[in-house]
């Protein structure tokens, strides 16, 4: 366990530099914004650039977890260090999820903050309606690090197996190729499961509601509406197996590593 915690200190201390500059972008994008909007009068770029904030925010975690892999990648660590392959990748990907929550909390209260600001600092006869509170912004912050969360394991794997298939000289300078089938394969796989009558009845299993309440803001002049509503309900049976299927990748990753793959 001391290891483990020596391995995600090794990775906040490398990466917190890289999260300072990602919240600073974020601040630096909100303030162009925000500068473009009062200087051409258009209220609707303030508003929307900052939710676009929210939306790129699994790829920052995908940002984040290929850095870490790269990182450690060119000092050639995972053939040298002694800890196993499941310490290794479970401390970026922690790190990476701690990194990605920091980010998830400041966009959301920089969306929060920045809907505050009336849009006749902007522009005049303009309405912009927003019932979106700082519950529902984490509410959706929290949708955002679970598809990080599945964007970085993802990622992880895809990454191993490309090394992995570095030791196979016949196709060792077109595993690109290879990896890019791998992941539409498994993209069409998840689509077809989930299309399948059987997985759309274990959907109906232990249903709990989604969101407690709604979000929205609309701008009247563009008729741009983003409407996120209560009531939607998920499947704790399903979403079970989604988690195991992600446990399942991960091992796949520590299989193949903890093989010394050379990278």
């Amino acid at each position: 366990m001391n290891s483990f915690k020596g391995l995600v200190l090794k990775e906040w201390l490398i990466g917190k530099s890289t999260l300072l500059w990602l919240l600073v972008a974020q601040v630096g994008f909100v303030i162009i914004s925000f500068l473009v909007s009062r200087y051409w009068e258009v209220a609707g770029i303030f508003y929307i650039s900052t939710w676009v904030i929210m939306i790129l925010q699994p790829f920052i975690m995908f940002s984040l977890i290929f850095g870490c892999l790269n990182y450690d990648g060119k000092t050639q660590l995972w053939i040298y260090n002694p800890q196993s392959a499941a310490m290794l990748l479970g401390s970026k990907l922690l790190s990476s999820v701690l990194f990605q929550v920091v980010s998830i909390l400041f966009a959301s209260c920089l969306v929060f903050v920045a809907f505050k600001v009336p849009t006749s600092y902007f522009q005049q006869d303009f309405q912009v309606e927003s019932i979106t509170e700082l519950g529902g912004l984490l509410q959706i912050g929290g949708v955002m690090t679970a598809v990080s969360i599945v964007i970085a394991v993802l990622m992880m794997f895809l990454w191993v197996v490309y090394h992995a298939l570095a030791r196979i000289q016949l196709i060792k300078n077109i595993r690109w190729l290879f990896v890019s089938f791998l992941f539409i394969g498994m993209i069409l796989l998840k689509n077809w499961v989930g299309n399948t009558k059987v997985y759309q009845k274990l959907d109906e299993i232990w249903a709990v509601p989604a969101f407690s309440g709604s979000s929205s803001f609309s701008l009247s002049k563009t008729n741009l509406e983003f409407y996120l509503e209560g009531g939607g309900n998920f499947s704790l049976l399903t979403s079970g197996l989604d988690v195991i299927g992600l446990l399942i990748l991960f091992l796949a990753s520590c299989w193949l590593l903890d093989r010394k793959i050379e990278v």
